[in-house]
C-alpha cells in the first residue's frame, strides 16, 4: 500500500512539474503580436474567423495539437459561493498570476489542451483590461471616456471569444462567466460598456446554462449572472456601439512582459495558480 501511495504522489509530482508539449508550444508563441487572432481562429476552426497577417502561432498550437496527444492540466470548477452570494471560477493574484478557487487536474486530448490553454489566455486578457480601467478611473475618475475605450475593446474581445467557443466543453465556456460583482461595483472600474448588454450577451449565457445542466451550483452561478445582466441592461438600455463583427484592436495590449504561462507547484503557492512574465522562467 505504501508502495502503491508512493507511485501515486510521485505520479502527480512529474505531471505537475513537466510543461506537456502542448504548453511549450504556447509558451513559446504566446508573445506573438496576434497571437490572441490566432487562438480565436484556433478555437473557431478556422483561418479567417479573425484575418491574420501572420499566421505562425496559428500554425504552430494546431502542429502541437495534432502531433501530441494527451496531458494533464489544471482547471476551475465553477460554482456560486453562498457566503459571498455570487458564482466563483477564478481570480488574479497581485503578481498577475491566475488562481482558481476550486482547481482540479484533468488530463485533455492535444487539442482540447491548446483549447483550453487559448481560452484561459483570452479570458485573462478581458480582466486585465477591466483592471487597467479601473486604474485609470482610481487615478483620475475624468477619465471615463478612456476607460469607457477600454470597455469597448473588452467587451468586442468578451463577443468574439463567445462566438468561438460555441460547442465548446464547460470549461471553456466557463471562462465566459462574469462574476455579478463587475456589473455591481460603481467607481472600481469598467468592465464593459454602458449599453444594453442583454441583447450582445444573452447567448453566451444561454451557452454557459447549457453547459451546466446537471450542475445546479454552476447553474446557480450562470443564473445570476444572467439576472445581473438583466438589471444592468435595464437601466442603460442605448444600443452597444460594437459587436462580434468589431474588428479587434489588442495589439498594443498584447505587447506586455506579462505573457508566459508556466504551470509548476512552488511552496506556499498552490498548484492551480499560473505564473505568467520572464521571472516565472528563473
Amino acid at each position: 500500500m505504501a508502495r502503491i501511495t508512493f507511485f501515486f504522489l510521485n505520479t502527480l509530482f512529474f505531471l505537475f512539474n513537466c510543461n506537456s508539449p502542448q504548453v511549450t508550444a504556447y509558451q513559446e508563441h504566446s508573445e506573438h503580436h496576434e497571437f490572441i487572432g490566432s487562438c480565436l481562429d484556433f478555437l473557431a476552426g478556422s483561418d479567417s474567423f479573425v484575418p491574420l497577417t501572420d499566421a505562425v502561432a496559428l500554425d504552430e498550437l494546431r502542429h502541437s495539437a495534432e502531433e501530441h496527444a494527451s496531458n494533464s492540466v489544471i482547471i476551475g470548477d465553477l460554482y456560486y459561493d453562498l457566503n459571498q452570494k455570487e458564482g466563483r471560477h477564478f481570480y488574479l493574484e497581485n503578481d498577475d498570476s491566475i488562481a482558481y478557487y476550486r482547481p482540479q487536474a484533468v488530463v485533455l486530448g492535444g487539442w482540447e489542451m491548446i483549447q483550453h490553454l487559448c481560452a484561459r489566455h483570452i479570458r485573462h486578457e478581458i480582466e486585465r483590461g477591466f483592471a487597467k480601467s479601473s486604474s485609470i478611473l482610481r487615478k483620475n475618475p475624468a477619465s471615463i471616456k478612456e476607460a469607457e475605450t477600454l470597455a469597448e475593446k473588452n467587451l468586442i474581445l468578451y463577443l468574439k471569444f463567445a462566438e468561438a467557443s460555441k460547442g465548446k466543453p464547460s470549461h471553456i465556456r466557463n471562462f465566459l462567466f462574469i462574476p455579478v460583482s463587475r456589473f455591481l461595483k460603481k467607481g472600481a472600474g469598467i468592465y464593459f460598456p454602458s449599453c444594453n448588454l442583454m441583447d450582445k450577451m444573452k447567448d453566451p449565457i444561454i451557452y454557459g446554462l447549457q453547459s451546466a445542466k446537471r450542475n445546479p451550483e454552476t447553474m446557480t452561478a450562470w443564473t445570476q449572472m444572467m439576472l445581473a445582466v438583466t438589471n444592468f441592461s435595464a437601466t442603460h438600455t442605448q444600443d452597444c456601439k460594437v459587436s462580434v463583427e468589431s474588428p479587434l484592436k489588442l495589439i498594443q495590449a498584447e505587447k506586455t512582459e506579462l505573457r508566459d504561462v508556466i504551470e509548476e507547484p512552488q511552496r506556499n503557492r498552490s498548484a492551480s495558480k499560473i505564473k505568467f512574465g520572464a521571472k516565472a522562467r528563473r
